[in-house]
């Protein structure tokens, strides 16, 4: 009997050092920047243009501004899902290593993560190897995105509460889609409105997949269900104009953030998918 008590005393002991190291040692996500200039406005390359000549590059997309303003900047146009040990991520680390920045920014939000029970490039891609190289060398980094709430604020400004509750959960699920719907959509789904939907200024606005199937056909009729969209096709009505509104927003963030960092003489690498860099590099251009 004293041994099963010590035995258990060892159990609970080693528990509470997992836990322990679990909380001091996890990865949490990156802080974001407050907005800058939120009358701020850059003329990108429009949809029309580079939908034209998409289909003419071939990722990464590579750009470096150095100098700019007080520092220098660098810019990875990654291309998303590509597995861990992919030629990518070592063209990533060389240029990296070429560059030696003093800050790094990251596209997405990150979030929990366990170091050694977990791999961050295949939890998180291309953010996650940066965010790896950049904790290994003791450098800062943030999240390139708005804050949450920042985001929401800036699409209420010019749609309602429920289109830009509709737009902020559905937006991963066809981030996903290829060509067709993916399995357990709904599943996937539910799960996205239980953590995207209590979000602060549209909380309580879609509680279940039965509101989003009711906004669905009364708004879009004529369109393919919700299930079968991607951002691969043109989205129907509101959804095509907080589509481009949100990428506005967060490329306009993404520059302001840059501007400011490289005003105070920092070496700042981006991590991002490859679109963004090429419609934001006719702006870099002219600094």
């Amino acid at each position: 009997m004293r041994i099963f008590f010590r035995l258990l005393i060892l159990l609970f002991v080693l528990f509470a050092a997992g836990i322990v190291w679990a909380y001091f040692a996890a990865w949490r996500s990156p802080d974001t920047f407050a907005l800058y200039k939120e009358d701020q406005t850059y003329e990108f390359m429009n949809w029309q243009v580079y939908e034209e000549t998409a289909s003419e590059i071939l990722p990464p997309y590579i750009l470096q501004k150095e100098p700019l303003n007080n520092g220098a900047a660098f810019f990875f146009g990654a291309e998303h899902g590509r597995v861990p040990g992919d030629p990518q991520y070592r063209l990533i680390r060389k240029m990296w290593d070429e560059f030696a920045p003093s800050i790094a920014l990251v596209e997405g939000r990150l979030g929990f993560l366990l170091p050694y029970l977990e791999d961050p490039t295949e939890k998180y891609g291309e953010s996650g190897f940066v965010a790896k190289l950049a904790r290994s060398q003791n450098i800062p980094y943030y999240s390139w995105e708005l804050s949450k709430q920042d985001e929401i604020s800036s699409l209420l400004k010019t749609h309602t509460k429920e289109q830009v509750a509709l737009f902020i959960i559905l937006r991963p699920y066809w981030g996903s889609v290829q060509t067709v719907r993916l399995p357990g959509a709904d599943e996937i789904v539910t799960g996205l409105i239980e953590d995207r939907g209590a979000r602060a200024g549209i909380e309580g606005t879609i509680t279940s997949i039965a509101d989003i199937d009711r906004i669905w056909a009364r708004d879009f009729p004529d369109a393919a269900d919700w299930r079968d969209q991607s951002f691969g096709v043109e989205l129907p009505g509101y959804f095509g104009e907080l589509f481009i509104q949100a990428n506005d927003v967060r490329d306009t963030h993404m520059l302001n953030t840059v501007m400011s960092l490289t005003e105070k003489g920092e070496r700042v690498y981006v991590s991002a998918g490859w679109s963004h860099i090429v419609r934001i590099q006719s702006v870099l251009e002219q600094h």
